[in-house]
């Protein structure tokens, strides 16, 4: 259909569309049964986190949006670069359809100090209805990208097992199992996995 999907790194006032996706993509993976309100709220508070970096992707070139690099302030790879709304002279904003925070990995499971190098991937999410268009590698790889400039040498993430989407989407980008799982304190059964960002692109 002629979009273009852009990742940039997310500005305050993206927090919330960028939790949105992570809930609207859980909700679908789970076939519809609701998650607790304190998921949603934790995700909100961990993507406006100041050690994170939040990227969010948008798609422009959908019906009445803008075109990259178009009339919104400092171009779609600038934080922030939404325009204050429609209307007489704004151009529309492009819909946010997928989100990737990173963050210091940390000993404990997260519950530790952080562990020096360690890239923690959290809260990877895709609209439902852009599941199977790549966003979601597109993501990754724009974080792995950063990753080096950051001072992180490995990069690890923990995956729901029953996803096969996910997993197979984590596997292609170069991840790998270590054997690691357990049960996350929602219940849901999660597995270990991690790479170097040495080696980034994946290919």
């Amino acid at each position: 259909m002629g979009e273009t999907v852009v990742v940039r790194q997310a500005g305050p006032e993206d927090i919330a569309a960028a939790a949105e996706i992570w809930y609207a993509s859980h909700l679908a993976r789970r076939g519809g049964r609701a998650l607790p309100k304190e998921r949603h709220d934790l995700a909100h508070e961990r993507m406006a986190a100041p050690d994170g970096l939040l990227l969010i992707a948008e798609e422009f070139g959908t019906p009445d949006g803008p075109e990259p690099g178009g009339s919104q302030a400092g171009g779609p790879h600038a934080a922030g670069s939404h325009a204050a709304g429609p209307g007489p002279g704004h151009a529309v904003p492009p819909p946010v359809v997928g989100s990737v925070l990173g963050e210091p990995g940390r000993e404990d499971d997260g519950a530790g100090p952080p562990v020096p190098g360690l890239l923690h991937i959290a809260l990877v999410s895709v609209h439902p209805d852009r599941w199977g268009q790549h966003v979601g590698r597109l993501l990754l790889e724009a974080l792995l990208d950063r990753a080096p400039a950051l001072g992180y040498r490995h990069a690890q993430l923990w995956a729901h097992a029953d996803n096969t989407r996910a997993n197979r989407l984590y596997r292609a980008t170069g991840f790998r199992r270590t054997g690691r799982a357990h049960i996350d304190q929602w219940g849901e059964f999660v597995v270990h996995y991690q790479r170097s960002v040495q080696d980034h692109p994946s290919g």
